[in-house]
């Protein structure tokens, strides 16, 4: 009678892990697996539950590192604008409080705002972004 259950909850599990990537769900369901293994060798419903909970746990234990790995690059990635922080660019345009400027970087032009005023062809230091347009400071 439990086979069936097992074996249901461990596909369903198993599917599941294919739509998500944690690996949670993927120990679950061979846990799962474990206990309709149990099941089918006639063992009682205690040692299958005991099955159940021992090889989750243990896969649980074993796939973190794997898991870390595998997405230890994806935590903290910047996206294009803000790996411009920190860089050093030149006026194209005058930049001043009231007026939106232009910047080069890396030969690309860049809208860009700054606190004080910055005449054409000075050198510019990225320090955030605001909207589509780089906040700015002199060097």
């Amino acid at each position: 009678m439990y086979l069936e259950f097992w074996i249901i909850l461990a596909i369903i599990l198993i599917i599941g892990e294919l739509l998500t990537g944690g690996f949670y769900l993927l120990s679950i369901g061979l846990g799962s697996l474990a206990a309709a293994i149990f099941n089918y060798f006639q063992f009682s419903i205690t040692i299958q539950i005991v099955a159940f909970i021992l090889v989750t746990v243990i896969f649980i234990i074993l796939s973190r590192p794997l898991f870390n790995r595998l997405n230890r690059n994806t935590i903290d990635k910047k996206s294009n604008t803000e790996r411009l922080i920190g860089l050093n660019g030149e006026a194209m345009e005058d930049i001043g409080q009231k007026n939106i400027g232009a910047i080069s970087i890396k030969g690309e032009v860049w809208k860009a705002i700054s606190d004080e005023e910055i005449s054409k062809g000075e050198e510019v230091k990225i320090i955030g972004i605001d909207g589509v347009k780089l906040k700015v400071e002199k060097l």
